[in-house]
């Protein structure tokens, strides 16, 4: 919420800004420019990227903006939950209770338990799968970066044009003042997509593959003491303490959950421990 408002209002003043010194905002503002340079930027990106990588790109850019802290709290709960089917109720509860589990990589490796994978190939496994899932994510990083790029050089194609335009009625300086300004708008398109739009759109990106970075490194953690048939306990606050630490790296200051506080208990595995008495 905090986020939201801060956005509006960084946006209410620029635009507040901007008015007040061009005069009117109808003076900055031309749908064909905008067009040519937008148009550009998404010919030329769709030139030099397949079309899957966008629609993962804007697969991946709606889970960040959906993304929130108490995942990590679920997913440490998970992890420690599974830890205590393994180590109560061993291998054929434990294939029950991993259907359940939310995350598809923690999913995985604990089926890779339940079909008795040594330790060493779950290790190799996951990490080859980590590895592969995160080059994904960093290629659309990639092609946002690219397309902060482009944007200002389509931008400066559309005022060469615009010129054209002017210098074709060098007869009337009236409509040679109106061109030159439409021409120089494309130039202004193309530097606020770059630096309004996609630099900041990739900046949160890469973040947001940190943050998944080190859920994957929990997860992995988390399954191979669950194949080891670690202490659930030991294994929770081993987790926590590298979820924590993250935390504290970078949301100290933003007034985000502490993975510290104890975590609300979600239905998940809660009903079967509880019959059974293991909690």
């Amino acid at each position: 919420m905090v986020y939201i408002v801060l956005l509006i209002a960084g946006l209410m003043i620029f635009l507040f800004s901007t008015g007040n010194v061009v005069g009117t905002m109808s003076d900055i503002t031309n749908l064909k420019s905008c067009l040519l340079v937008l148009g550009g930027t998404l010919i030329c990106g769709l030139l030099a990227f397949p079309v899957k990588s966008f629609r993962g790109l804007l697969k991946s850019l709606y889970q960040v903006f959906r993304y929130d802290e108490s995942e990590n709290k679920t997913l440490l709960f998970e992890i420690e939950t599974l830890a205590h089917v393994r180590w109560l109720y061993g291998v054929k509860e434990l294939e029950r209770e991993v259907r359940q589990a939310t995350n598809p990589f923690l999913r995985k490796g604990v089926e890779f338990i339940v079909d008795d994978y040594y330790r060493d190939e779950i290790n190799e496994i996951l990490e080859r799968d980590f590895d592969l899932y995160l080059s994904e994510k960093m290629s659309q990083v990639n092609i946002l970066n690219t397309l902060a790029k482009l944007a200002p050089a389509l931008g400066f194609v559309g005022t060469l044009i615009g010129l054209m335009g002017v210098f074709s009625n060098m007869q009337n300086p009236a409509e040679m003042g109106k061109g030159m300004s439409l021409a120089l708008l494309t130039t202004l398109y193309g530097s606020l997509m770059a630096h309004f739009f996609f630099l900041p759109l990739g900046k949160k990106l890469s973040e947001h593959i940190r943050t998944e970075a080190i859920q994957l490194s929990v997860i992995k953690e988390g399954v191979l003491a669950i194949s080891e048939k670690r202490n659930p306990k030991v294994i929770s606050h081993r987790l926590q303490s590298d979820l924590t630490t993250h935390l504290l790296r970078h949301s100290s200051d933003a007034g985000g959950p502490d993975i510290t506080k104890q975590t609300s208990r979600k239905p998940f595995f809660r009903k079967r421990l509880i019959r059974k008495g293991s909690v």
